[in-house]
């Protein structure tokens, strides 16, 4: 087997990984999986349901904490928004939204850093626009949560405790002629601690890294990579089928988690192919961009106790610890592998003897 020049193969690895290291650390946690999405926190959105009781509509909270109201009773319901103008109003065949109420404007980020344009007026009549063809209605609602930067009092002198920052918020709701609340609490709930998660971490990469020094490092890289593309997949599929957004913003969101798998998946069949020295390379791209896109970039979700996903929090934090350490073993393991020769028992043999009865060598390396 003809293997690449060593120096060009630590060229382009080393290129590649500050390459992609730029790229998906320039996000920052508040891009976690890609561009945008719903974060870890500890503050948690309860909904009690409509109040008073109507049979056939209800409500809940999503696992990113947004409002979701259902109608099966054949008459409109209407959200009411900030002004108490029409915001949403959801039938059996179709979910519609004022586009003059300034809440379609606040209500595009968890935090509204500016006023509604002049455009969107709340005494200006509805103007209806069809936004859904189901009858379920799902919308972030600052009413429902802890707006200001700063901690509340009470969770600043004992985070260790729960606590219940807003206690029964309201969202008006018109139905049938009668005035309705879609009712609920928001409360700060400590989440776990991240150090036995970051010291499972550490061993797993400790454990690559040693392995990538013995003759077991391609089936060691192989192993840890399938066991990466299984673990990351999990991971986006929680966030995807925990979130309601359009499928555009979904791969937005988890553009860098998905990158992350598609190579793992290169880099081990390169490995499956050959070997793991001559994958080094893609190893290690794959095993940075899985540390840093899968684990650095997802921290948070090791420490907060709601969580954007549909994967129980155990499962979900055991997947972050798994991209973050076996992704950092690997990528230290390949690294040390361009630094060096193969093993003896790999070098390639020069067929060609020097002289007649002479025994053919391996080449220095």
């Amino acid at each position: 087997m003809t293997r690449p020049p060593r120096g060009a193969l630590v060229r382009l690895a080393l290129v590649a990984s500050v390459s992609l290291a730029g790229v998906v650390a320039s996000a920052g946690p508040a891009s976690a999986h890609g561009v945008g999405g719903a974060q870890p926190t500890n503050f948690e959105t309860i909904v009690r349901g409509v109040v008073p009781d109507v049979h056939g509509l209800t409500a809940g909270v999503t696992s990113d904490q947004r409002i979701e109201l259902r109608n099966e009773t054949g008459h409109a319901a209407v959200v009411l928004g900030y002004e108490g103008e029409p915001y949403l109003r959801v039938e059996s065949d179709g979910v519609w939204q004022n586009r003059r109420s300034p809440a379609v404007f606040l209500n595009r980020t968890r935090t509204p850093t500016t006023e509604a344009p002049r455009r969107y007026d709340a005494s200006a009549p509805p103007v209806w626009e069809r936004i859904s063809e189901g009858n379920v209605a799902r919308w972030h609602d600052h009413r429902t949560h802890w707006m200001a930067d700063a901690l509340p009092p009470e969770v600043r002198s004992d985070r260790d405790r729960a606590h219940t920052i807003i206690e029964d918020w309201r969202i008006p709701v018109r139905w049938n002629g009668r005035d309705l609340d879609i009712a609920g609490d928001a409360r700060w709930v400590p989440g776990p601690s991240a150090w036995p998660w970051l010291a499972s971490a550490t061993l797993l990469a400790g454990a690559v890294i040693v392995g990538s020094r013995t003759r077991a490092w391609s089936t060691i890289a192989a192993a840890a990579l399938a066991v990466l593309v299984v673990t990351e997949s999990l991971h986006v599929l929680g966030t995807w089928v925990g979130s309601d957004a359009t499928i555009g913003n979904r791969l937005g969101e988890n553009a860098y988690s998905v990158t992350a798998v598609l190579l793992a998946v290169a880099a081990l069949i390169w490995v499956r192919r050959s070997d793991a020295w001559v994958a080094a390379p893609a190893v290690l791209i794959a095993g940075l961009f899985m540390a840093i896109a899968g684990g650095v970039s997802d921290l948070a979700v090791l420490s907060r106790s709601q969580l954007p996903t549909t994967l129980a929090p155990g499962l979900a934090r055991l997947t972050v610890t798994a991209a973050l350490g076996l992704g950092t073993g690997l990528a230290v393991g390949a690294a040390l592998r361009l630094r060096s020769a193969p093993p003896d028992n790999e070098a390639p043999v020069d067929p060609t003897p020097t002289t007649v009865g002479t025994p053919a060598r391996a080449p220095k390396i």
